[in-house]
């Protein structure tokens, strides 16, 4: 077993990342219609039909643009808004829980450079499958397929990912299995394009309790010292999870990333995967987003039940998951949550919160610090779960001057299924040197908590309310503005594609 070289454990603190909800199924739709609350903008439903669990859109150009149905495994075209009939590529998924087909990215340069990157979990079977173990143990993909015009051809596997959450399998020399059932949660999946036309994937930590959670000698207090039944702890193959990877656009992996020295001087499959590490310490997300001004990569973390993130993520961050969530000031406060107030046991219940530490010195030598790693505290953080899912900068003038710059983020559970906050978009504002949230505009935001109030269901708005701009939008799976300007809304839950513009 490979042994990490040197390490310092002590973290690094600068001024201010966390995830994972099971993508709801479209029974779900929005009990309340989509309505955005700035009277400037206007909705409208561009596609309302022959759409089945959308996750994510990807535009080839204005008018034609391509959405991926999670269930189903098809890519779809809409030409001028009509959807065509025929799929441009159609794989045999497993979409149990957060599985599926997951999101699309164009590379940077198409047309010129006509490659499409596509995000997906394939099933052992070879069908369309919702069994939780129908799938490989590396059956999440990253591919590359060719756009020929009409349709996409495969051209190469750029990553193979763990997929199986096995925590219901005997370790041997461990007792009981911990776990009831096998899960299929905590999946990860976007990718985003970021500057210098660098790959960016978010991995979910699929219920791994190692090195890239924050735990050197994995979740058991015995020996032997393994994350499972298949290893660990060490991020081999079958344990690389709770980060976002940077790639080339060919899959190698660029030598600026920054643990590529540390991976070299390890060597093998954990060395090779510490070098694709852009960060860790991640629990699960959906939204990624890059800021067009400033090229600083922006992503949402999804709480077990205290404190949901927002995050700019910076190179080496460790986001501090599983060793606590939001600010580590709040520690003590997330510990009382996770353990009191709902008793989820943090999911995957080998390594329970009562074994967190209590307080911030506690806490932070505890963090696995790998050689130029850095913790910071979230730009935002919701004290208990609001679902944040998809995002997107708005970039120009298209809907007015009081959006210009803004990030939006959508919300992982439809208001059906939950009332409160569920199916809201998010409308944030970012400081003018663009690197933390702008929170001048509710003097309780100032600590950059919002600190909702105790409600079963979670997504209780209190202290967000100058955040949220829209209701009744369902899952919202992916936001993206289009050539025009305008924001497209992907609704998992509504099977809809959503258009905010400037109202007449």
């Amino acid at each position: 077993m490979p042994r990490f070289p040197q390490i310092s454990r002590r973290p690094h603190f600068a001024a201010a990342l966390i995830a994972g909800l099971v993508l709801s199924t479209p029974s779900w739709s929005d009990s309340i219609p989509a309505t955005v609350l700035d009277p400037s903008l206007q909705v409208e439903t561009p596609l309302a039909t022959g759409l089945s669990q959308p996750i994510g859109i990807v535009f080839l150009q204005a008018n034609d643009y391509l959405v991926l149905e999670k269930a189903s495994g098809q890519i779809k075209r809409v030409t001028n808004g009509v959807l065509q009939t025929t799929p441009v590529l159609d794989l045999a998924v497993n979409s149990a829980s957060e599985r599926g087909l997951l999101s699309a990215a164009l590379h940077p340069d198409f047309p010129s450079t006509p490659y499409v990157y596509v995000r997906w979990t394939e099933s052992l079977s070879g069908v369309d499958s919702t069994a939780v173990a129908d799938v490989p143990l590396l059956g999440n993909r990253l591919d590359r397929f060719a756009w020929d015009g009409s349709s996409l051809v495969f051209d190469r596997t750029l990553l193979r990912l763990r997929a199986r959450q096995t925590d219901n399998i005997p370790v041997p020399g461990q007792p009981g299995t911990n776990n009831l059932n096998e899960n299929g949660n905590h999946n990860g999946g976007v990718i985003r394009f970021g500057p210098g036309g660098k790959l960016h994937v978010f991995v979910g930590d699929l219920g791994r309790r190692g090195w890239m959670q924050n735990l050197v000698n994995g979740p058991f207090i015995r020996a032997p010292q393994v994350d499972d039944t298949f290893g660990g702890p060490e991020p081999d193959d079958a344990h690389l999870s709770g980060v976002i990877l940077r790639l080339n656009d060919d899959g190698t992996v660029p030598s600026d990333n920054p643990f590529f020295a540390v991976g070299a001087s390890i060597g093998g499959q954990v060395g090779a995967n510490l070098q694709k590490v852009f960060s860790y310490g991640h629990r699960n997300g959906f939204g990624m987003a890059f800021d067009p001004n400033t090229g600083e990569l922006w992503a949402s973390e999804n709480a077990d039940d205290a404190y949901a993130e927002l995050n700019r993520v910076v190179p080496g961050l460790n986001g501090g998951w599983i060793q606590f969530a939001g600010p580590i000031s709040r520690i003590f406060d997330w510990k009382a949550i996770e353990m009191l107030q709902y008793g989820r046991a943090l999911q995957q219940v080998r390594y329970p919160p009562s074994r967190a530490a209590y307080n911030p010195a506690g806490a932070a030598p505890r963090l696995f610090m790998m050689p130029g790693a850095v913790y910071k505290d979230p730009e935002f953080s919701w004290r208990y779960e609001v679902g944040p899912s998809g995002a997107a900068f708005v970039l120009g003038e298209a809907l007015g001057l009081a959006n210009q710059n803004t990030l939006w983020m959508g919300s992982a559970r439809a208001f059906s299924q939950v009332g409160g906050t569920g199916g809201s978009l998010y409308r944030i504002r970012l400081t003018v040197d663009r690197l933390n949230v702008d929170n001048t505009a509710d003097p309780r935001l100032a600590d950059k908590v919002a600190d909702g109030l105790f409600r079963t269901q979670k997504f209780e708005g209190t202290e967000s309310e100058t955040m949220i701009i829209g209701r009744g939008f369902g899952t919202v799976t992916d936001i993206q503005q289009a050539p025009d300007g305008s924001l497209y809304v992907v609704s998992l839950t509504d099977n809809a594609i959503y258009r905010i513009s400037r109202a007449p």
